[in-house]
């Protein structure tokens, strides 16, 4: 009677074990049939927007998404680029003698300040005085110059004509009332570029993107160790007046040049104004008589030392003959300033589609990282989720990471169509210039529900229907390195001799053939003992 009973306890265990064999020969897997999208450029090389699988559970049916925004704006140059920057602005302090001319610097000046400011809150903005040795001529009824007693023609330029006039701010108060109040007693200076660039190179602080803007358009009259006034005769070694003006010009520029040059090596960016090359005439007159001596034609000097427009020394330059000085200051300096410091995206704002088939059947949830940027109202709806993602400075990248997991794997309208993660994502944003900008990102990672007809059979998540290669290794469900642009990085496609039997089941079908034959036994045993007692 026993032994009946263990016979049948035997046939329910292998009915079972056989039931669940079965059922796990028909269940379904999730796919992954495209890991990345493209990546969509931005306007102006403002940055990239892209997406991808980052990881997925075929069983489960689980897919995780990430959709990266990536700011990449910042000018390519031989220079670090840093968060934090600071400029100085170069103005000759004889410009307090006229108002009108001084305010105007102030207007232009604060309009930029204001505009650099509003982008990057990490910018400060210093103001340098370039100063000289002090000019005292004037010019009677005929013609003739006559100096002043405090007139120091014959004294040498010093590294001490210029100063910080305001220290570096974001403060637009003080930048304003510095320029106002530097050189109080409105004197004329003859200028000295040299030792105002020099005082700008030792003058910023280490780690930081460094910019030196010079509003003064003319040529300087001195240099370190160059004094205005010239002499010639016995006692010098020129014989006229043009020799002795044409080698106090090749010293100026030979100073002024080095050091304009050394700001290159020292990473600080040059902006400069630059007189009209056939319009700078110089007059030059007898020390003793006032008498004018000599017409003096000084163009060949100011390309000598600055360049022309289209190849400057170094740097960038304008020419007020061209543009006004509003426009140069608020507008093209105001750009160049963008380029250097980086391109912040403002009000980034993106929109997600879904397809029908994504809303209807799977369930988004949105990253812990990401719940308080992500509003989902919208997605039963209209099948998008909004994601407002702020500012994004240069350099900075954000990602939304999101799960979908479909809602019933036996879904038999599921099964073998491939399905797009998403139908478009619009990228929409305020640029560097104020302008709204917008981006579509059409293409998308995409999946497959498969039935899993064989119990070795194995997910092929490298099959990609639109005849593009998934990037990136895949190791059981976990997707590792890779590109974003699809092309194909090495996957090992290599295709097993036959069916691979899974694990699990292999351990299920194990146990039970174990079960029988310990049952069999055991009743082999008994029923031999029965019949020896008998």
């Amino acid at each position: 009677m026993r032994v009946k009973k263990l016979l049948v306890i035997a046939i329910m265990l292998v009915l079972i074990l056989t039931s669940a064999n079965v059922k796990a020969t028909t269940s379904n897997i999730l796919e992954v049939v495209k890991i990345n999208s493209t990546t969509k450029n931005l306007e102006e090389n403002q940055g990239t927007i892209n997406k991808k699988v980052s990881s997925f559970d075929s069983e489960k049916g689980e897919v995780t998404i990430q959709l990266e925004l990536n700011n990449t704006a910042s000018k390519v140059t031989e220079t670090e680029h840093y968060d934090n920057t600071e400029i100085y602005i170069l103005l000759g302090e004889s410009i307090v003698k006229e108002d009108e001319k001084l305010n105007q610097y102030i207007s232009y000046i604060k309009t930029l300040a204001t505009q650099v400011f509003k982008k990057n809150e990490n910018t400060k903005i210093g103001i340098l005085g370039m100063k000289g040795t002090v000019s005292d001529m004037t010019k009677d009824e005929n013609g003739n110059a006559t100096w002043g007693p405090n007139d120091e023609s014959n004294v040498p330029g010093t590294a001490d004509n210029a100063e910080i006039v305001v220290n570096l701010t974001n403060d637009i108060g003080k930048i304003e009332n510095g320029i106002r109040n530097m050189n109080s007693a409105k004197i004329e200076y003859r200028y000295n570029l040299q030792a105002a660039v020099r005082l700008a190179k030792n003058s910023y602080s280490s780690n930081v993107n460094k910019m030196l803007i010079s509003l003064y358009d003319n040529v300087p009259s001195i240099a370190i160790g160059v004094k205005s006034q010239v002499s010639h005769g016995i006692l010098t070694p020129y014989d006229t007046v043009e020799e002795a003006v044409i080698a106090k010009h090749q010293d100026i520029v030979k100073n002024t040049k080095n050091d304009i040059l050394s700001l290159k090596t020292s990473n600080i960016s040059f902006i400069l104004l630059r007189p009209d090359d056939t319009s700078f005439d110089e007059t030059w007159y007898n020390m003793n008589t006032g008498e004018k001596t000599l017409d003096f034609d000084g163009s060949p000097y100011v390309k000598e030392l600055y360049g022309t427009l289209e190849n400057p020394t170094y740097g960038k330059m304008y020419s007020l003959d061209n543009e006004s000085l509003e426009k140069i200051v608020t507008e093209n300096i105001f750009v160049d300033i963008m380029e250097e410091i980086g391109k912040d995206m403002q009000s980034v704002e993106v929109k997600d589609y879904f397809p029908k088939d994504i809303v209807d059947n799977f369930t988004i949830t949105i990253s812990e990282n990401n719940k308080n940027e992500v509003d989902t109202t919208n997605l039963k709806t209209d099948r998008y989720i909004k994601w407002n993602m702020g500012n994004l400075v240069s350099g900075q990248k954000k990602v939304l990471e999101y799960t979908m997991k479909i809602n019933n794997m036996q879904n038999s309208d599921l099964i073998d169509k491939i399905i797009s993660t998403n139908e478009k994502v619009e990228c929409t944003y305020v640029d560097y210039n104020s302008k709204q900008k917008t981006a579509n990102l059409a293409d998308s990672p995409q999946i497959k529900l498969v039935a899993k007809k064989q119990s070795g059979d194995i997910p092929n998540v490298n099959t990609n229907t639109s005849g593009d290669t998934p990037s990136g290794n895949i190791t059981g469900n976990n997707i590792t390195g890779g590109n974003n642009n699809g092309s194909n990085t090495g996957n090992d496609n290599t295709v097993a001799p036959g069916v691979i039997p899974q694990t699990g089941e292999s351990i299920i079908l194990f146990g039970g053939i174990t079960i029988i034959l310990i049952i069999g036994i055991i009743s082999m045993y008994k029923y031999r003992k029965n019949i020896d007692i008998k």
